[in-house]
């Protein structure tokens, strides 16, 4: 039976597999969102329509994703709200605080002189507690994110997306005549996404560093998605 940090640690790597997928697909919805070549070039004449699904469904897709990396309670789901929910169990955080702040130091066992032992002490304990520090810190980055985040007016219209008309579709009577949710009415903008996925990104990193106790090359990930958007969209020469 996996302990509760072997399962965060899981969900945290799921999370960090999910959120990748979501950027991957927001990184070819923002080109058609604020890039005016883009709907110019493959967004017109025969191609209008199904530039206008393929954003539609786009667009879909990343609010879900927002609302259920952000939100889902279930216990077998990885998200954000789960792993911060684990995390304000102060027994749990302690647990990675301390896989956080101390590492194995084979110098120590290997060594014989004791002067240079309890020198070899000291330096580790200096360190540990500048790890310790480290955590703190970013468990404090962590919370403010988190608040700042489920605040945040969007992520709610976000939410509706995702239970009304995402994974279900509901209708509502309205003025004699039923109809679909109207996502223009819960206030949710084109540039709420990048926001949205900006401060996850923050949250999903910190919780990897405190959880997993590992980071990741987020430059990495930009270039590559930024060159295959580009290549995605670009227009083949002989079609020029």
């Amino acid at each position: 039976m996996p302990s509760q940090a072997e399962k965060l640690e899981a969900h945290a790597r799921h999370l960090l597999d999910a959120f990748i997928r979501l950027r991957e697909r927001y990184s070819l919805l923002e080109p058609m969102l604020f890039d005016p070549e883009v709907p110019k070039l493959r967004g017109s004449g025969a191609q209008a329509r199904g530039f206008l699904t393929l954003r539609h469904s786009l667009f879909l897709s990343c609010a879900q994703d927002i609302a259920k990396l952000t939100l889902d309670s279930d216990k077998r789901t990885p998200s954000i709200k789960g792993l911060m929910a684990a995390l304000e169990d102060m027994t749990v955080c302690k647990t990675f605080e301390q896989r956080f702040a101390i590492w194995e130091s084979p110098s120590v066992e290997i060594e014989t002189d004791p002067e240079i032992i309890e020198a070899l002490k000291r330096m580790e304990a200096r360190q540990q507690a500048g790890r310790r520090a480290q955590f703190s810190e970013i468990m404090a980055r962590l919370r403010g994110n988190w608040v700042t985040l489920s605040q945040e007016p969007y992520l709610a219209g976000f939410l509706t997306i995702r239970d009304k008309v995402a994974a279900h579709t509901e209708v509502h009577l309205v003025a004699d005549k039923y109809q679909f949710v109207d996502i223009g009415t819960l206030g949710v903008k084109w540039s709420d996404i990048r926001r949205a996925i900006d401060t996850m990104q923050s949250i999903v990193e910190d919780l990897g560093l405190v959880i997993r106790n590992a980071g990741f090359a987020w430059e990495m990930l930009d270039e590559q998605l930024t060159r295959a958007s580009k290549a995605f969209w670009s227009v083949p020469k002989s079609a020029a």
